[in-house]
């Protein structure tokens, strides 16, 4: 009698553990497949964002209104090699293979003329200099290049086991001042390591899978009886009498499990899970008052923010001769997004508007430091490109978080109708003149923060009685509905239409009205701040 249960639990073993290490062989190698999926989707978005951001970046540093002289004379002047040092730079840092602009003739793509080109140092890479040109033929390239002076496409590339070694590449258009494209920027980055690391990734994690799996068979067909199914019993039923009967830890399971094993480890983890789950019930009072109590910071910390910013209305009421106001809406509860103006004497007024990367807290501090900055240096009787040059070294200055800030400047002279701006890669502004909204746009420099160094280009304006001008951040323009789509620049064109008669706050509450219509339940995702200047009449 007693040696068939004895069979029957053996047979029982044998089926559970041949289904669990089965089961668990299947989902180790699912788990292997999908993580590396996941790692090779992860890996290409993270390195697809960095190339393209590199391309950009270099795309803003160049002088595409020379590149027909180049070509013509093949001289080199100062601004050449300024932006060729500032090139040279970027493979430096970045630690690229090369970054070149060239022009490729259609209709083959395979005739390139080389203006820029700048390779690692330390590699056995040529070179090109200004004017050179070659006939490359790569299909992958050619049909590249082609997508980019065709259909003005951003391309990137993922090239595995090429002559050069496994690299990514992005390759952008280079437009005129009409829009037309001139020529392309190319921008290359190894990944070899990585490459190798997938497949190093890949081995390894057969091989213990493999390894694994047949050592899980072996213990549980030798141990399963005595060590596993029994246990597992006895720590079952004292959860359930923990749960339904009795919410009391009891010593059972010190007195059942007492091998050195892992489940002895989870049956002193549920001993402890019972003790710690009697003292949380005692602590949950504690905690919701700590909760509150950190929210009431934050909401401390928003209101700091707030009253950092300028909010009376008029904000200089013994000025008639001009209407502002500004306001900032943010996201969260603390917000990246800044704005200021101040009157500098008594003809002079600025006016700023400025978004930080990012979100929350970080972005907040990093908004109140680059605020503090440009008042400070603004109160330097400075310009608006001195202004910023100080603010963005002051920033570049231990920014180990790589926080950036687009921002846009101006002063404003009542006494001749200038208004002299810089733009560090912030949006366009909608400048009311002549009975007509249009955006107010010139190329933009490098953003505040990113790199030290920079010079801003300062832009002048006539503007006469009556012209208005909005100053806004991207959460205006980048503002989604339900279905994904943006608000976009024509709708914020058409949202001004009508306002030209309005006053500043009533303006910024009819542009507001206008994105809520649009953007309808959706969350807003983005800080939203706009600032309204009208010279009266």
């Amino acid at each position: 009698m007693s040696d068939k249960p004895n069979r029957k639990i053996s047979t029982i073993t044998f089926r559970i553990t041949a289904v669990i290490v089965i089961e668990s062989i299947l989902l180790c190698f699912i788990f292997l497949v999908f993580s590396y999926m996941a790692f090779s989707r992860q890996f290409r978005a993270s390195y697809d964002a960095n190339i393209r951001a590199i391309a950009e970046a270099s795309l803003e540093c160049i002088n595409e209104e020379d590149f027909p002289h180049y070509l013509e004379t093949l001289e080199c002047d100062e601004k050449y090699d300024a932006v060729k040092y500032i090139l040279q730079d970027f493979v430096d840092k970045f630690d690229l293979n090369f970054i070149y602009v060239s022009v490729v003739d259609p209709p083959n793509y395979t005739h390139i003329t080389y203006i820029y080109d700048l390779v690692m140092k330390g590699k056995n890479w040529r070179q090109y200099p200004l004017g050179y040109s070659e006939d490359y033929f790569e299909p992958d390239y050619n049909a590249s290049a082609k997508k980019v002076f065709e259909n003005g496409e951003t391309v990137v590339r993922h090239t595995i086991k090429a002559r050069s070694g496994s690299h990514i590449a992005a390759m952008l258009p280079v437009r005129d001042e009409s829009g037309k494209i001139i020529a392309v920027i190319g921008v290359e980055k190894s990944i070899q390591s990585f490459v190798q690391a997938g497949f190093d990734f890949l081995k390894f994690i057969l091989i213990t899978v493999v390894i694994f799996a047949f050592i899980l068979f072996s213990l549980f067909v030798l141990f399963i009886n005595k060590y596993l199914i029994h246990p597992i019993l006895v720590i079952t039923e004292e959860v359930r009498h923990f749960a339904e009967d009795d919410p009391m830890p009891s010593d059972v399971l010190l007195k059942v499990v007492h091998h050195k094993d892992e489940l002895s480890t989870l049956a002193n983890s549920v001993r402890q899970m019972e003790y710690d789950v009697c003292r949380n019930i005692a602590k949950l009072t504690k905690v919701t008052a700590e909760k509150e109590r950190l929210s009431a910071e934050v909401n401390m910390a928003a209101k700091i923010q707030m009253d950092m910013l300028p909010t009376d209305y008029p904000p200089f009421p013994d000025r008639t001769d001009f209407d502002l106001c500004a306001s900032m809406s943010p996201a969260k509860e603390v917000g990246g997004d800044l704005y200021d103006y101040m009157m500098l004497d008594d003809d002079r007024l600025l006016i700023c508007v400025g978004d930080v990367s990012g979100k929350g807290m970080p972005a907040a501090l990093f908004m109140s430091k680059c605020k503090t900055l440009i008042d400070s240096f603004a109160s330097s009787d400075l310009t608006p490109g001195e202004i910023f040059i100080y603010t963005n070294n002051q920033l570049c200055a231990g920014n180990e978080s790589g926080l950036f800030v687009t921002c846009w400047l101006g002063i404003f002279t009542f006494s001749t109708g200038q208004l002299v701006f810089v733009n560090a890669g912030h949006n366009a502004p909608v400048l009311y003149q002549n009975g007509t909204f249009q955006y107010l746009k010139t190329k933009p420099n490098l953003v505040l923060g990113g790199m030290d160094g920079i010079s801003y280009t300062e832009h002048i304006v006539k503007l006469e009685k009556g012209d208005r001008l909005l100053v806004y951040t991207d959460g205006v323009t980048e503002a989604t509905d339900t279905n994904e789509e943006l608000f976009g620049d024509d709708r914020l064109l058409e949202a001004m239409q009508g306002t030209e008669t309005l006053n500043a706050p009533d303006t910024i509450n009819a542009v507001r009205k206008s994105i809520d219509t649009f953007v309808g339940p959706a969350e807003q995702f983005d800080d939203i701040t706009m600032l309204q200047f009208i010279w009266k009449e």
